[in-house]
């Protein structure tokens, strides 16, 4: 980043049209700027995190001297487990970036490469992303015409370890921190120790191991702009940027997830995909003169063209016979077949066209 500029003022967010009326933030990125040598820039990080300070919930020692005292409700179940422990990891988040500037009197150009490993807190929290970007800079006839254009967007996969687009199943931590810590993690048959008979009381380590789910999505952003000043003072520029989100994700509990015994179900899948695309395409004019020093004239008008796309589409199926596919053959669920499972699509477009104008005087 190289500059941030914060537009309050009504007036000022005219020159981004319809989209302006309240204020605009300015985020300006790092750019070549007239001659210079190819520079050539490497950076790398490595990063871990841990909790400062956790909640004072009781350890299983304290927990069973509540059981010894008659307190209502607590039971001694025999083990001694530190159920946030069995959650949580030791996360390492891997960043590098790799980044070519240079350019000539006439023409600059940037590009830059950026890989970001993250990992969470709690286990299988992972989320990798990768940032490519390049851009262009050409002037010619003295200044006259400038072209700019750029090619920037990334490329996301992150666990999803829940049916929604945020991947993050919030019941892990919660039931981590209210779980009986005298409770095993898993009977002398090798099943989950659970509480069926409760809706929100669930062993967090199941919620973790018993589902399969990735959320992966690209988004790409393109824009060109070209500016004319056939005389000093006096700008005209067109820009035209398009911008594609895609995502895809799938999610799937095994037939031991809690979920499924509570459902009487044989395992449950979920598919989904979503697409938005913004399309822009402005022109605007500007001039600016100073007459006797003192008096500064500024007039701008523009045109501005907006159309969103939104198309999204879900399904889900359960009772599989198998686990081994999870959420890739969403065909053998017998609850599509018996016309229970859930499906969806829909597409929705609008457009916002605009003309605005700004005159400005100082003394």
């Amino acid at each position: 980043i190289e500059q941030i500029d914060v537009l309050k003022d009504g007036s000022a967010a005219a020159i981004y049209g319809t989209r302006g009326t309240n204020g605009v933030i300015l985020i300006t990125t790092k750019n070549a700027k007239g001659e210079m040598p190819t520079e050539v820039e490497v950076n790398t990080s490595v990063a871990t995190q841990q909790i400062t300070r956790r909640l004072p919930f009781f350890d299983a020692d304290g927990y069973r001297n509540l059981v010894s005292q008659g307190k209502v409700g607590a039971q001694d179940d025999g083990a001694s487990v530190n159920w946030l422990d069995e959650i949580m990891q030791t996360p390492v988040t891997q960043i590098y970036n790799m980044s070519l500037r240079g350019g000539t009197k006439t023409t600059n150009y940037v590009a830059s490469f950026e890989y970001r490993g993250i990992e969470g807190l709690i286990k299988r929290t992972n989320n990798e992303m990768i940032y490519p970007r390049i851009e262009v800079t050409h002037r010619m006839f003295d200044n006259a015409f400038k072209i700019n254009a750029g090619l920037s967007g990334y490329k996301q996969t992150y666990f999803a370890g829940s049916d929604d687009d945020n991947g993050y199943n919030n019941d892990v931590y919660r039931n981590a921190i209210t779980y009986n810590p005298t409770t095993p993690i898993k009977d002398a048959n090798g099943n989950w120790s659970e509480s069926p008979s409760k809706t929100d009381y669930l062993n967090p380590v199941a919620l973790i191991d018993e589902v399969e789910g990735q959320n992966q999505a690209t988004n790409l952003r393109m824009f060109a702009s070209a500016i004319f000043t056939p005389f000093e003072g006096f700008d005209i520029k067109y820009l035209v940027s398009s911008e594609t989100y895609n995502q895809t994700r799938g999610y799937f509990q095994t037939s031991k997830h809690i979920w499924s015994y509570k459902n009487g179900r044989t395992g449950f899948a979920s598919r989904g995909a979503r697409r938005v695309v913004d399309d822009l395409s402005e022109l605007t004019a500007s001039w600016k003169k100073t007459l006797f020093k003192d008096h500064t004239f500024n007039l701008l008008a523009g045109y501005s063209w907006m159309r969103t796309n939104y198309q999204m589409l879900w399904m889900q199926n359960f009772n599989f016979p198998s686990d081994d596919y999870t959420y890739n053959s969403m065909g053998n669920g017998q609850a599509l077949q018996d016309g229970r499972a859930a499906e969806f699509s829909e597409q929705k477009e609008n457009k916002l066209i605009g003309y605005f104008g700004r005159f400005n005087y100082s003394y």
